[in-house]
């Protein structure tokens, strides 16, 4: 989640508010993925402040929870933040603060947490250098911060299983590309840090394998609670839409080859320090 609008129609809070529901249920359980490697490549310890940057339903935030002494949770979704606000309920996290606010204006103050992640998120903002600044702000001298965003689809099957079956329910729809201006390039990735004021600046990427038991399972996974394709539902109408979803079907189903299925979903990992010791 991004946290201001933008020219990118993913920086704005209503497709992440429309997808909400859905998004929970698919996407906490491949994101967890992601957030449990992330917090397995930095010292945790029960001293220690961390901020979620575009926390969402609090995939990451709820996970880190029991190994710190805060969790600060912020979105401009309020639905995801609904659904994070159940789950902290639901798991008895007291130590998790949720707030609704914008990730390229923290209203947070200088140098207030040990450790900073935005996981998807950061990816989204109209001003990444923005929120890559604020970041940085509010650690502490030596806090360390961890973003992840998503890598091209040529490393990950996972994605150009989503993007074969969207041409096969659309053949007009343009192939998947790299695209340099965002940080599915690694060296931009470590510039827009680096210009932040992150030091120790790495990027890394991270891949991890997903099994699908049959067709249906890899249907609803990647067509549910996916703002880009809710855009393009809300685009073409639902009439032309559940004609591209039985087609996407049909695809899984048909040409996807042998279930189970294994995929990988990849990701790059920017890691980087505020100068200082603490």
């Amino acid at each position: 989640m991004a946290c201001e609008p933008g020219g990118n129609p993913l920086s704005a809070s209503e497709p992440w508010n429309w997808v909400a529901d859905d998004y929970v249920d698919v996407n906490i359980p491949l994101l967890g993925l992601f957030s449990d490697e992330a917090m397995s490549r930095v010292a945790l310890g029960p001293h220690m402040r961390v901020v979620d940057v575009a926390t969402g339903p609090g995939t990451l935030a709820c996970r880190v929870a029991t190994h710190v002494k805060q969790v600060d949770a912020i979105d401009f979704s309020t639905d995801m933040l609904a659904h994070c606000q159940a789950r902290v309920r639901e798991l008895g996290a007291s130590n998790v603060v949720i707030r609704r606010g914008d990730g390229q204006a923290l209203p947070y103050a200088d140098a207030t947490f040990d450790l900073g992640f935005s996981m998807f998120g950061l990816m989204f903002f109209p001003d990444r250098v923005q929120g890559f600044r604020e970041l940085h702000r509010v650690l502490v001298p030596g806090g360390r911060a961890l973003v992840s965003a998503w890598a091209p689809v040529e490393s990950s099957s996972y994605m150009r299983a989503r993007m074969r079956a969207l041409h096969a329910a659309d053949p007009s729809a343009p192939s998947p590309a790299t695209n340099v201006l965002t940080l599915e390039d690694p060296d931009r990735f470590a510039r827009e840090m680096a210009r932040a004021g992150f030091v120790e600046v790495k990027i890394e990427l991270v891949s991890r394998e997903i099994e699908f038991r049959d067709a249906e399972v890899l249907f609803s996974t990647l067509t549910r609670g996916n703002a880009p394709f809710e855009l393009l539902r809300r685009k073409l109408g639902d009439g032309e839409w559940q004609k591209r979803l039985h087609g996407i079907r049909n695809y899984l189903t048909d040409e996807m080859g042998g279930y189970p299925l294994r995929l990988t979903m990849s990701a790059f990992f920017g890691h980087g320090r505020r100068v200082g010791s603490g």
